[in-house]
């Protein structure tokens, strides 16, 4: 299991007349260091805590008997047992896979006429750490003589190799209806400070071919994750807008994930079932289509994500990500 402990390692406070004294903890999610200025009310001789969305006031002299460090400790633990650490990277894990593959199903009527059935082939996103991972997309499309029927697959992996997915998927064109159905399997094997894990997923989609096109997406995954038995029951919905302007087109796409359904054998018996209480995630995106030539064009984008659970500051997790593709 991830760390659950917090560990304390600064405290600075000097004489009766300070005004404030730093704080500083390893955050157990992502092993950063966490660093805390906090300033001391004269007339109440304390201070205002707030950790995963939980506020208390302390003073000095709880500080120094441990009691702060008890108190998040049990807000923390209680955080953990609907929202454990490796669970909520791997759900956002597999959200992003899934409205990766699900950006294809929007344009299976016509691929040739609409780069953004290529998907993403370079994208870039910060860490933690302020460094920043890269990660490679190739996508295959086959289609059957009378369009009614096609293959899809979609191969990626990062630049450091901690985090591969694959995905394969049968389509049927409803061209009189202007629908699409998919199903497909996807696998994703991906690394965290604490070791490796992998999911596997099989996915209903469903799309419906118009200006403003709309998706959803059914998933069931199972796999593991630290060393636990993981499985889930998710519904994604994205939806597209395109603007035609006369140098190329711009579109927005947004995605919403939801978990309707979680199991995770590594929490307390009584508490490894999680039915509709999940947060939701959220994965907006803002791309770029050029037209250079008749056969050639480009595509950047910038996307982002959301997650509504809080973390231990009580903010919500946002990530942000570069990308780059094009298509001949």
């Amino acid at each position: 299991m991830w760390q659950r402990a917090l560990l304390f390692v600064g405290l600075l406070c000097s004489t009766l007349s300070a005004q404030g004294f730093l704080y500083s903890y390893i955050d157990p999610c992502n092993q950063t260091i966490i660093r805390d200025n906090y300033k001391i009310e004269n007339q109440s001789g304390g201070f205002y805590v707030t950790y995963y969305n939980k506020s208390k006031f302390f003073t000095f002299e709880q500080i120094a008997d441990g009691t702060l460090e008890a108190w998040a400790e049990n807000v923390y633990q209680d955080f953990e047992d609907l929202f454990p650490c490796a669970v909520r990277v791997a759900e956002e894990i597999l959200a992003s896979v899934l409205a990766s593959n699900a950006t294809e199903q929007f344009s299976k009527q016509d691929v040739s006429n609409d780069v953004g059935a290529v998907n993403y082939g370079i994208k870039t996103s910060p860490t933690v750490d302020s460094s920043w991972v890269t990660s490679f997309n190739s996508v295959y499309t086959r289609e059957s003589f009378d369009g009614k029927s096609r293959y899809d697959g979609n191969f990626s992996f990062t630049d450091d190799f901690s985090r591969l997915s694959a995905s394969y998927g049968n389509g049927i064109n409803f061209l009189a209806k202007k629908q699409n159905q998919v199903i497909s399997a996807s696998g994703v094997f991906f690394q965290t400070f604490e070791g490796s894990d992998w999911l596997l997923s099989s996915s209903y989609a469903k799309t419906l071919v118009k200006q403003n096109a709309e998706v959803i997406v059914l998933t069931g995954a199972y796999g593991s994750v630290s060393d636990q038995t993981f499985g889930n029951l998710s519904v994604l919905y994205g939806m597209k807008t395109p603007i035609t302007l006369p140098f190329g087109k711009i579109t927005f796409t947004n995605y919403v994930s939801y978990t309707l359904l979680r199991y995770y054998k590594g929490l307390n018996s009584g508490k490894q079932y999680l039915l509709l209480k999940s947060p939701i995630i959220l994965m907006p995106t803002l791309s770029f289509d050029f037209q250079l030539s008749q056969a050639f064009k480009v595509n950047l984008g910038f996307s982002m994500g959301y997650n509504t659970v809080v973390n231990d500051y009580g903010e919500r997790t946002k990530t942000y990500a570069i990308m780059f593709g094009t298509y001949f």
